[in-house]
């Protein structure tokens, strides 16, 4: 068996070192990280993973809709929108789909896709509108 030399040794140390350091930024991200913000105030986090992406990569698609939907102007409550797609339902804001919402987020809370969506659209169509109406 041959030994390791004084190089590949500091080459592996290194490696554990990043590795560690990678662990505690990710320790240190926020517990809000999988949360949709609206004016400051979490509306929604989630908890899956759907299609590939992490809660957190979810989170951020639908804070970044959410921002260009709320750039175009006034929301009214009509604009908030559920429909149900097989085992799924979707949220969309003026036609603009926001969220998914699919078995696993549903199960967090012992109901279906569409009461997860549903119940959604009610917080946003209780929130939106005094943010974007003229004052």
């Amino acid at each position: 068996m041959k030994l390791l030399g004084v190089k590949s040794s500091a080459i592996l140390a290194a490696a554990g070192l990043m590795l560690l350091a990678g662990s505690a930024i990710h320790a240190q991200t926020p517990a809000s990280s999988n949360a949709v913000f609206i004016g400051g105030t979490p509306i929604m986090r989630v908890y899956a993973a759907a299609g590939g992406y992490t809660p957190h990569q979810r989170a951020a698609a639908v804070q970044e809709r959410l921002n260009q939907v709320l750039a175009e102007g006034p929301i009214h409550p009509t604009d908030i929108t559920v429909s149900a797609m097989g085992n799924t339902a979707t949220l969309r804001i003026k036609g603009h789909l926001m969220f998914t919402a699919n078995p696993v987020d549903a199960s967090r809370s012992h109901v279906t896709p569409l009461i997860v969506a549903t119940q959604l659209a009610g917080r946003m169509r209780t929130v939106l509108p005094g943010l974007t109406q003229a004052k």
